[in-house]
């Protein structure tokens, strides 16, 4: 029994010592909330300081402006941990007076930056990418009722996703952005970026996507409005060639002109084997003109490329126009694979010397249009309707009537079930 009486002794002994073991232990750092006063130089040193999962609280409607940066190419420090800067309606900006060239945030893996109530301006990333923000493989940035504006790079003019990156934009802004490639947004192939309840507007590119250039995975949904985008290349609001869904949203008044190579696409251009997917989402009012070496093609959406394929399920295609000599596909202009069910397309034009396929062109690529309708667009030679230059054209009850100067008569090839 002494025995036994021992052992439940050094037993509980050995317990104690366990329980001080656990109580010595440090205590892990809690997340803190820090305000921010309305000085640069005090916003650097609380990114700094921050430990992860910390929050920084700006000054109300403060304005944090940087005439040089903290690094070679950011205001701000990197962004290495997670973090939540509530801005208050505070803007983070590069002094538009300074001669300094820095964007505004970068973001490394695994660093987590959510800006909640804040507006980023006046990054410069000339030669770069991210003119405001850029998001590194492994990064992720939260935007929440948010503006990003007036960035310039060669990428990316306002927000640049790396492969890797991953992007959340809700009831947030991204305007006024400049760059060669994606005014707006560049989402390198294998980034995630959602956008919901948000607005892409007022975007320049030279080549490429005014709105967004998009190769990763992207997700457009709930009253997004991609809007008065231009470029002076292929893809007004959007330029496409990785997965792309677009859901109860509209794309209009963007505008793109053809070039040599590549072609069109005033509101949509996807191309190689990219994949958009819309849903009852408008795409209208876009614009697409023709350049010295290329008729204007597809107004509203220019899908080019024999594995490029779109699916659209509801929604509409109208007021869109192709413009100057052989334009073609004023609402769409097909090279790929084309699938449309309750798809209202109308109101399109083609106009100049030559100009056919008001609603839709298809060359060489395959469309089929379930339950839609293709009335009411207008072309300068016939067919107003739909222009069948090659491939196959599929109506499954489907309506073709009211265009002008025909619905399908003038065609290269037959559009079965088209009655002019």
């Amino acid at each position: 029994m002494a025995a036994v009486r021992g052992a439940c002794l050094r037993g509980a002994i050995a317990v104690a010592g366990m329980v001080v073991s656990v109580v010595a232990m440090p205590a892990t750092a809690q997340a803190a909330t820090t305000n921010v006063p309305c000085d640069p130089t005090a916003l650097k040193n609380a990114i700094t300081s921050a430990n992860s999962g910390d929050t920084l609280v700006l000054a109300h409607n403060c304005v944090y402006s940087y005439t040089t940066p903290d690094n070679a190419n950011n205001a701000l420090p990197v962004i290495t941990k997670k973090l939540t800067i509530n801005g208050r309606d505070a803007t983070i900006q590069r002094d538009p007076k300074t001669a300094a060239l820095f964007r505004i945030f970068e973001i490394d893996g695994p660093g987590n930056l959510a800006l909640n109530d804040l507006t980023v301006r006046n990054g410069s990333a000339p030669g770069t990418a991210g003119g405001n923000i850029l998001v590194n493989p492994g990064g992720t940035l939260s935007l929440t009722r948010s503006v990003v504006t007036n960035g310039t790079a060669t990428d990316g003019g306002n927000i640049f996703a790396n492969a890797g990156g991953t992007i959340d934009l809700t009831r947030s802004v991204v305007r006024n952005g400049t760059a060669f490639d994606g005014g707006g947004f560049f989402i390198l192939a294998s980034a995630t970026v959602r956008i919901r309840h948000s607005a892409i507007g007022d975007n320049t590119s030279a080549a490429f996507g005014a709105g967004i250039s998009n190769r990763g995975d992207l997700t457009i949904a709930d009253g997004t409005t991609i809007s008065n985008n231009a470029t002076g290349g292929v893809g007004g609001g959007l330029a496409n060639s990785g997965p792309a869904t677009i859901d109860d949203s509209e794309i209009f008044s963007n505008s793109a002109a053809s070039t040599g190579g590549f072609r069109g696409g005033g509101g949509i251009f996807n191309l190689n084997a990219g994949k958009v997917n819309l849903h009852h989402t408008r795409v209208q009012h876009n614009t697409v003109t023709a350049t010295a070496n290329a008729p204007g093609v597809g107004g509203g959406i220019s899908n080019q490329g024999v594995a490029a394929t779109v699916t659209i399920d509801g929604g509409k295609i109208g007021h869109n126009s192709a413009e100057g000599t052989n334009a073609q596909g004023g609402g769409v202009y097909n090279e790929g694979t084309l699938s449309t069910k309750r798809l209202e397309i109308e109101h399109n034009t083609s106009t100049g010397t030559g100009a056919q396929g008001g609603g839709l062109t298809n060359n060489g690529g395959t469309a089929t249009l379930t339950s839609s309708q293709v009335e009411h667009n207008t072309s300068s030679a016939p067919p107003g309707g739909i222009n069948n230059k090659s491939g196959t054209v599929a109506l499954n009850d489907s309506k073709v009537k009211h265009n002008k100067p025909t619905n399908c008569a003038g065609s290269a090839v037959p559009v079965p079930g088209c009655v002019n």
